[in-house]
C-alpha cells in the first residue's frame, strides 16, 4: 500500500527547508518509503505470528480431538469384543443345550426305573398277597 504525506506536513517540510522544494521531496519520499518499509515488516510479522499461531492451534487441537484413525481404531475394537462376546454367548447357548439334552436323558431314565419299581412293587404287593396266594393254589391244583 502506497502511503503519501498529507500536504499538511508537505508544507510543513519545506518551510523548514528554507522553502527548497526538492530536499522538502527528498525528506517526504524518505519518509514515505521508511513508513511503507515499517508497514511491510509489520504485514511480515503479523504473517508470521499468524502461521505460528494457526500452527500452534493445530496441533493443539490435533491432540484434543478425534481423528479418523482414532475413530476408526476404537470401532475396530468395539468390533472385536462384540465378535469375542458373541462367540462368548454361542458357546455358552451350547453348553446349555448340552445340559438340557442330558438332562432329558436322565429324566428318560429316571421315568424308567421309577416305572420298574412301581411294577416291581405291584408285583410284590401282589404276589405276597395272602389272597392272591391262595387264587395262585387253587389254579396249580
Amino acid at each position: 500500500m502506497a502511503y503519501t504525506l498529507p500536504n499538511d506536513v508537505y508544507l510543513l517540510l519545506e518551510d523548514a527547508f528554507n522553502q527548497d522544494r526538492t530536499k522538502a521531496q527528498m525528506f517526504a519520499k524518505a519518509i514515505e518509503s521508511s513508513i511503507q518499509a515499517i508497514e511491510h515488516q509489520a504485514e511480515l510479522r503479523i504473517t508470521d505470528k499468524k502461521e505460528a499461531i494457526k500452527s500452534e492451534l493445530y496441533n493443539e487441537l490435533r491432540t484434543e480431538l478425534a481423528t479418523k484413525e482414532f475413530v476408526r481404531a476404537e470401532i475396530n475394537e468395539l468390533r472385536t469384543e462384540i465378535n469375542e462376546l458373541r462367540t462368548e454367548f454361542h458357546a455358552e447357548i451350547n453348553d446349555v443345550r448340552l445340559d438340557v439334552s442330558s438332562l432329558r436323558s436322565e429324566l428318560k431314565q429316571n421315568s424308567m426305573l421309577l416305572k420298574i419299581l412301581i411294577g416291581l412293587t405291584v408285583f410284590g404287593l401282589t404276589l405276597f398277597n395272602p389272597a392272591f396266594v391262595k387264587l395262585v393254589e387253587l389254579l396249580m391244583k
